[in-house]
């Protein structure tokens, strides 16, 4: 197995442009604490939440100054090129029961080179939950890492210093681009106490390392474990986040801010499941109703959210719109088919749809977009003959797809709202029917919080 662990310029240098891409472009905006927490040059373990396939890998990749090893399952390890790729992106296989039982034995040399790395100042990451999964709550944790750990403090006879880090990923929407990211690190687990326990009970040990993990990721993460009120709770985050963070006197200006006050806002939901399930049962009512009417007739919150909408504001709303799509017609020419096309293939290559992210980012970002501007600006400088009107356009296309993504979404918003309007005119019942539902959730919620 090769030597993963051995810093490379040629990974250092692939990776600025995912980097890039990953925080500015598909990400709109992305929020990172805690690197201060620990070390590059430490033997760490990062032991982040698992939800989103392999963008989840991304994060450390693009977030991380030191180069961590990853560890995948085997069955993507296939001979010849592909393994040699992903050996130079720095991840190891890892077998599971399903790769076949014989296989399993491999395991131990898989995690004796993970003591090897740790021991030589490198670091790992592995998700402890083992799969991801496509709801913000904690899944039963492996063994994996804290056997690899354990193996590694006890080759060094507990002196080494390891440290597990805690990390917290959340994202604003698994699927669609230019949603939010947060990522979050805790302060490090150290397991030099539990070294008489391992030697005389691993299994115990296990657990206890495991408990710590638990308890250490959650602050970090989004969590909800109920399946009863999941949806609802994910509902009241989008429609009453902002409410909360006002009447409990919150700030609300960073991702980090919000992520915080839907915290503690989850913490009141599930207390009150508890004490008071009726009045939540009640409340879950409404907002599945509420919900199931937006999605009837394709709105979103805010449509409901903002309205009445005047003719003179929606007037506003189409001017600006018609100043600014000459732009949009530019940049729909030069940049839709570097977000449409893979949005479509990452569809129809996975089943799962936390891959189609992953999928779609891999595409557009990676593999498209760097071949199709080269291309695009080499046409526009035949037809020119003028490296300055090629470097002019090539600068603009960047900006161009961003700019073309904004105007969508103002578009559909503007496209909503008369929409929203002329039901209203009409005297749509489901229209009378959101407005009060919504105003009776957050009736409803307003005293809760007041409770």
């Amino acid at each position: 197995m090769r030597k993963v662990e051995n810093f490379t310029f040629g990974y250092l240098f692939v990776r600025l442009w995912p980097r890039f891409s990953f925080k500015h472009i598909f990400y709109r905006r992305t929020e990172i604490r805690g690197l201060d927490k620990f070390r590059s040059n430490d033997p760490l373990i990062f032991a982040p939440n698992h939800q989103n396939a392999l963008m989840d890998a991304l994060v450390f990749v693009t977030t991380l100054p030191q180069q961590p090893i990853f560890l995948a399952r085997a069955d993507i390890f296939k001979p010849g090129l592909l393994t040699r790729f992903l050996n130079f992106i720095k991840m190891m296989p890892v077998y599971r029961i399903r790769d076949g039982y014989e296989n399993l034995a491999k395991n131990q040399e898989v995690f004796d080179r993970c003591t090897e790395i740790l021991r030589t100042g490198h670091s790992l990451c592995m998700f402890p939950e083992g799969n991801h999964g496509d709801k913000r709550f904690f899944r039963p944790l492996k063994k994996g890492l804290a056997r690899i750990a354990f193996e590694a403090e006890d080759a060094c006879d507990f002196k080494l210093g390891l440290m597990i880090v805690p990390c917290g990923i959340d994202y604003s929407n698994y699927e669609n681009v230019r949603g939010r990211l947060t990522v979050s690190y805790g302060d490090p687990i150290t397991i030099t106490d539990l070294k008489e326990v391992y030697r005389s009970d691993p299994q115990t040990a296990l657990k206890e390392l495991n408990n710590r993990i638990r308890i250490n990721i959650e602050p970090h993460m989004i969590e909800i474990p109920w399946e009863d009120i999941y949806f609802m709770v994910m509902d009241l985050r989008i429609m009453y986040g902002k409410r909360f963070r006002e009447l409990k006197n919150l700030p609300g200006k960073t991702l980090f801010n919000k992520f915080d006050a839907d915290k503690e806002m989850i913490r009141m939901i599930g207390t009150l499941r508890e004490t008071e399930p009726e009045k939540i049962a009640s409340l879950n009512s409404l907002v599945m109703e509420y919900w199931k009417l937006l999605k009837k007739h394709n709105f979103r919150d805010h449509t409901v959210e903002n309205q009445p909408y005047g003719p003179l504001r929606l007037i506003w709303n189409t001017i600006i719109l018609a100043i600014g799509f000459p732009l949009h017609l530019y940049s729909l020419i030069n940049n839709y088919h570097l977000f449409r096309i893979p949005m479509i293939l990452s569809r129809k290559l996975f089943k799962d749809p936390q891959f189609w992210s992953t999928g779609a980012f891999v595409i557009s970002m990676i593999a498209m977009l760097p071949l199709s501007y080269a291309i695009q600006t080499l046409i526009v400088g035949l037809i020119f003959k003028s490296w300055l009107i090629c470097l002019a356009y090539w600068a603009t296309l960047l900006p161009a797809s961003l700019y073309m993504l904004h105007y969508m979404f103002e578009n559909r918003k503007w496209r909503s709202r008369i929409r929203f309007m002329w039901m209203k005119g009409r005297k749509n019942k489901d229209i009378d029917r959101l407005t009060e539902l919504r105003k009776e959730i957050l009736i409803k919620m307003d005293g809760l919080v007041r409770e």
